[in-house]
């Protein structure tokens, strides 16, 4: 497929050096599957809740579906220069290992997705009301659905696979190399707020439950040796490996 700048970016001129721009105000879901939930919510590896707990995290799962409001933006840019610690879109360099982590992309996607804010005004309100297991419930719902999003997002970023190429892993700020601060940087390059994403000072975003980061376009055969982001984590024990 060949890549254009979409009509959004051309005519006000934001990320005006991006190859390709979309804007998703709606993302399709995969279905939520209770195994996942129950690792958001802290379960072992295989392990499950008892029928009883089991119904009533169902019920609230539910009712949470309910709230979400998924949606996201991305743009693609050319990968201008790179070193082992920083890679350079347009005229703007992120810092840190993401560099080497795609070093086989030649073109890279900045991209924002949320899952909306209903979902944690539910979680508030449920908490505020002594209800706390529908808050934490809840609060895993978001979680999931967040990355659902990306998931749902990258559906649409893969049009811009060339043959032979595919995805690579994604990698967000705060993680695999690269400090948070750098959503400064990530953030004037994409149109995250006309998803209703924003950065706060604290360099988080609001609403809470979203994501953001960068995920490689490259060939084939180098995206074949990635496994997983937590590869490259040194927390072994922690419960959202995978």
């Amino acid at each position: 497929m060949s890549e254009e700048l979409s009509s959004t970016v051309a005519q006000n001129g934001l990320i005006a050096a991006a190859l390709a721009a979309e804007i998703c105000p709606e993302l399709a879901l995969a279905p939520l599957a209770p195994a996942e939930i129950y690792r958001y919510l802290g379960y072992l590896l295989k392990g499950s809740p008892a029928p009883p707990m089991a119904e009533r995290i169902a019920q609230v799962v539910a009712e949470a579906q309910l709230c979400l409001r998924p949606r996201g933006a991305y743009a693609v840019y050319p990968v201008s220069r790179r070193t082992a610690h920083s890679l350079k879109l347009g005229d703007t360099t992120i810092s840190g290992n993401i560099g080497e982590y795609l070093k086989d992309a030649d073109r890279v996607a900045v991209f924002a997705v949320t899952a909306g804010e209903e979902i944690s005004l539910l979680s508030e309100s449920a908490a505020k009301n002594g209800d706390a297991f529908s808050a934490l419930v809840m609060d895993a719902v978001g979680s999931w659905a967040a990355e659902a999003a990306a998931d749902a997002l990258m559906l649409s970023v893969r049009r811009h696979l060339r043959d032979e190429e595919e995805l690579t892993l994604r990698y967000s700020p705060g993680y695999c190399g690269m400090e948070i601060s750098q959503q400064r940087k990530l953030f004037p390059l994409m149109q995250a707020e006309a998803v209703g994403v924003r950065l706060i000072p604290s360099m988080l975003m609001h609403p809470l439950k979203s994501i953001s980061g960068l995920v490689g376009l490259a060939p084939k055969e180098a995206v074949s040796s990635y496994h997983s982001p937590c590869d490259l984590c040194p927390r072994t024990g922690c419960s959202m490996r995978r």
